[in-house]
């Protein structure tokens, strides 16, 4: 190995080893995070939920246009669209979503839940 290799390589095991230092210090961040569920329909936020705050299970119905809706579920730290009556169902096979980033989209009703992070020990935020 010549001189310029092993400074390419240290230089690259730097790397690695910054990026993994990196993404464990988000995992930490985002555990340690009230999770949010902030649903839309049409671009306009219907509704936000903490989901860390809800007790038991709880079921609700999202209407689009009079004769189509989206059954939403939620429990303590996860939500769910259970039913709708869009053709491809494509929202109730994504399933449980529970982590920061997560998303649920139905294009037919226009309806997306998003999970977002709020971190009060870094954001601000009290409850």
């Amino acid at each position: 190995m010549k001189k310029g290799d092993k400074i390419a390589a240290i230089c690259i095991l730097i790397l690695i080893i910054s990026s993994f230092i990196g993404v464990f210090s988000y995992r930490l961040y985002v555990k340690g995070s009230h999770k949010i569920a902030v649903i839309k329909q049409e671009g306009k936020i219907i509704n936000t939920i903490d989901l860390n705050k809800v007790k038991g299970r709880k079921q609700f119905k999202i209407k689009y246009k009079t004769s189509h809706f989206n059954l939403v579920e939620v429990e303590n730290g996860k939500i769910r669209i259970e039913d709708a009556d869009c053709p491809d169902k494509i929202c109730i096979k994504t399933g449980w979503i529970s982590k920061p980033g997560e998303s649920i989209i139905c294009l037919p009703h226009k309806l997306i839940i998003n999970i977002e992070g709020k971190n009060s020990k870094y954001d601000g935020l009290s409850n």
